[in-house]
């Protein structure tokens, strides 16, 4: 990591003056101000009280950092979170970063500067894999969750992605559908990767033959997923799906108002399937009479009136 003596060399002043600038203490020439601040971002100079010997004591704050907050997955995630760093004396910072490279390196700037003791990263790609393996030589502890990186030595947390889509597409088939699409999600995210390869690998296994069409992206989100749902819904008959499956339960959200938009009866004419087990989700969508779930439960209790009946 940079120093403070580097960045003095670098811009060509004392160590002092970079300290003025740094902390804001002292008036420095314009010039002078602006060579410290062009060495200190070609340097990726962050103040790291650690680095400099001026950590006293841990900030006792945990960085969460999550692709977009506005996905519930997140929100469960973060309360869960929450709770349990509370029982052991710590915070929790949220940081959103929208999939994007250089917000996901400001929220590993918290570690760097002294801010958070460590981070729980949601939203790792593979070109973040330099940086967070560069932290993980560095001693900063991290996990990754939901999303990981193949091959990283890193404690880590996923759910059986590539075998939880086997068994979706699996389920569907038992059904009797034969045309399933997949509404996959950001591209060469470790979740979207295995999902997909679940998805193909059973719907090979079954001899079925795969048009294009039926691997389309939505992100992972509603909108997007709604307007993929609308693009298969419009196929021509011999390829449009009689079920789709989403890598999210927010992108079957998208399908399932596709479907009622364009007069598709879920699930008499299209099964929807979504990932994640969202609170919401076990809330029908449609009315109870076409509720699987609801219709089994009728038949259980029509069973044992047929029972006590005749005893």
């Amino acid at each position: 990591m940079a120093t403070i003596k580097d960045i003095a060399t670098k811009a060509g002043v004392s160590v002092a003056t970079v300290s003025y600038v740094i902390n804001n203490t002292r008036w420095v020439h314009e010039d002078k101000r602006r060579r410290v601040l062009e060495a200190i971002k070609e340097l990726n100079y962050v103040p790291n009280a650690v680095a400099r010997g001026l950590r006293i004591q841990k900030s006792n704050a945990i960085s969460l950092i999550v692709s977009n907050i506005t996905n519930p997955f997140y929100p469960d995630l973060a309360r869960a979170c929450e709770q349990v760093a509370a029982k052991h004396g710590y915070t929790v910072n949220v940081v959103n970063t929208d999939d994007d490279r250089g917000k996901l390196h400001e929220a590993l700037n918290q570690l760097r500067g002294g801010r958070a003791d460590g981070a729980v990263i949601t939203s790792a790609l593979p070109e973040n894999r330099d940086e967070i393996e560069q932290l993980l030589k560095k001693g900063y502890p991290l996990v990754l969750a939901s999303r990981l990186l193949d091959g990283l030595k890193v404690d880590s947390v996923a759910a059986d992605n590539r075998n939880g889509a086997i068994m979706a597409v699996r389920y569907l088939m038992s059904l009797g559908h034969r045309k399933i699409a997949f509404i996959s999600g950001v591209k060469h995210s470790y979740i979207n990767e295995t999902r997909v390869e679940g998805y193909l690998h059973a719907m090979e296994e079954a001899g079925i033959r795969l048009y294009r069409e039926w691997l389309t992206s939505g992100h992972g989100l509603y909108e997007p997923s709604y307007q993929a749902a609308r693009m298969l819904l419009q196929l021509p008959p011999r390829k449009r799906p009689t079920a789709i499956l989403c890598l999210t339960d927010l992108g079957a959200y998208g399908v399932l108002d596709a479907a009622k938009d364009m007069g598709v009866s879920v699930p008499d004419d299209l099964a929807v399937i979504g990932f994640d087990d969202l609170f919401f989700s076990g809330l029908a969508p449609y009315p109870a009479d076409h509720d699987p779930r609801a219709k089994a439960r009728n038949e259980r209790a029509g069973h044992r009136d047929a029972v006590q009946q005749d005893g």
